[in-house]
């Protein structure tokens, strides 16, 4: 189903013209279904999409699984501890193969048994060796390219998107001393949100509301006149979030912290559905599942340093996500009431350094779905 006329004019415009002045977007581009069916193909699919972090599954064996633009996926590890992500489905009548996380050295399908090897090829089929035209190398599961960037574990559903690594080069500057990758998440727990997936990442890649929308949580903290943009690239955005001179230190932090870092937060997303604030000493990340038009499941959790799970500022950390995640559910579906109104203008967005990373990304979409022929 393509664009029709008025989207596809402002799409093009948005992706073609570099000088174009940063806007906000109307209703219809987080209320359309068929154009979230245009999305799961072009931007999701296409994309480099987030499924969890490398600390989930730190041994052979272990799995987890993951819907991502409507494929069920099993991200594993196989015998050699190499990270592998294959379809979560059974090649004989389509039952999920698995659900949630565990350990198995087969995967084994519920409904008739089929299972299969952790490098995807079939082990046993019951009964099968008495048809005649049954062929078990015809039967392994599809697999999916996979990429680990600082500890995130990322899969391309298509099979054609560049890889990952080169086109994140332009942030790691801003992320070495924070060293993420040395960090693993403590349990990470699921929320669905009624709004669009689109909306939600604006929001978290933006300081304008930093100092409203959370004025009992962050404000004081990070209050919105001290962010500053960061770098960008075809893949990410990015920005910094500075505390203010009297708010807390946050602690532990790595020793290798510049005093300017160890009193900011470096925000940013991963196109298309992977966002994260990394700080001194604690890292919150949402991974976005969208499920609908206007609705998002997010895989939700928090990194944290090698020794320091249950330090009375690392629970104090996880609460605070708690509470601005949630007066940023409140806000958002809110507003996602009125993206059928007649009444929701295309306006000018705020300065670079509050809302031009909303900007970058809302480019970003428009190129995804105006050169995807």
């Amino acid at each position: 189903m393509p664009l029709d006329h008025d989207q596809s004019t402002l799409l093009n415009a948005v992706a073609s013209e570099d000088g174009r002045s940063p806007h906000s977007m109307p209703g219809w581009y987080y209320s359309d279904p068929s154009l979230f069916e245009i999305e799961k193909k072009h931007v999701l699919s296409a994309g480099w999409m987030c499924s969890g972090h490398s600390s989930e599954i730190p041994k052979p064996g272990m799995y987890y699984t993951v819907t991502l633009a409507d494929e069920a996926v099993v991200v594993l590890r196989d015998r050699d501890g190499k990270l592998r992500a294959y379809s979560n489905v059974c090649r004989h009548r389509g039952m999920k193969l698995v659900e949630g996380a565990g350990k198995a050295m087969v995967l084994t399908c519920p409904y008739h048994a089929w299972s299969y090897h952790l490098d995807g090829t079939l082990n046993k089929a019951p009964y099968m060796d008495e048809v005649e035209s049954f062929d078990p190398a015809a039967c392994s599961l599809p697999e999916f390219k996979v990429e680990e960037w600082m500890g995130f574990i990322f899969v391309n559903i298509s099979g054609d998107a560049a890889p990952l690594a080169p086109g994140m080069a332009a942030l790691e500057p801003h992320l070495a001393n924070y060293r993420p990758e040395d960090r693993h998440t403590v349990p990470t727990w699921m929320e669905t949100w009624q709004v669009n997936w689109k909306s939600l990442i604006e929001n978290f890649m933006e300081g304008y509301h930093l100092s409203v929308t959370h004025a009992k949580t962050l404000d004081h903290i990070t209050p919105t006149e001290l962010c500053e943009k960061l770098a960008k690239s075809t893949q990410f955005t990015a920005y910094r979030s500075n505390y203010r001179p009297e708010a807390e230190q946050r602690k532990p932090y790595p020793a290798e912290l510049t005093e300017k870092e160890r009193r900011s937060s470096v925000l940013f997303t991963v196109y298309p559905n992977f966002l994260i604030t990394v700080g001194p000493n604690c890292a919150v990340f949402l991974i976005l599942l969208p499920e609908a038009a206007e609705e998002v499941n997010i895989k939700m959790g928090v990194l944290v340093q090698e020794g320091a799970d249950d330090l009375p500022a690392t629970r104090a950390y996880i609460e605070l996500a708690h509470e601005f995640n949630a007066e940023d559910k409140a806000t958002l579906e809110a507003m996602q009431k009125n993206t059928r109104t007649a009444h929701r203008p295309i306006a000018p967005l705020a300065p670079e350094q509050y809302e031009g990373t909303v900007w970058d990304f809302t480019r970003h979409v428009a190129q995804c779905l105006t050169t995807s022929g």
